[in-house]
């Protein structure tokens, strides 16, 4: 009779990757939406809401009187215009330089 050959700790298990493991991800599957390509559109995203959000609230704050919280987001509505701006350089010396974004 012939041995089976046990199987070397060098060889990679048969078993299948787990469902977070696999190419295509539940998130993707469910909403069908392309893998992110950099932070930076997320970042884009996220000072875009916050310069809209803060926009409109600090003047319906300004517009009802309450002068302290409408001076407050307006400085947070700011803030996230120089975060568009440094995002917008970023990307523009990236494509100008042939590098991927990051």
């Amino acid at each position: 009779m012939t041995r089976q050959v046990p199987r070397q700790r060098s060889e990679r298990p048969t078993r299948p990757q787990p469902w977070w493991r696999s190419a295509g991800s539940w998130g993707d599957r469910w909403t069908g939406a392309p893998p992110a390509g950099s932070a930076l559109g997320l970042r884009r995203a996220l000072a875009l809401f916050g310069l809209v959000f803060c926009g409109v609230t600090a003047g319906l704050s300004a517009a009802a009187g309450q002068v302290g919280p409408a001076v407050a987001l307006a400085v947070i509505g700011l803030t996230a215009l120089v975060d568009l701006v440094v995002i917008h350089r970023r990307t523009v010396s990236a494509r100008r330089d042939g590098r991927p974004r990051s």
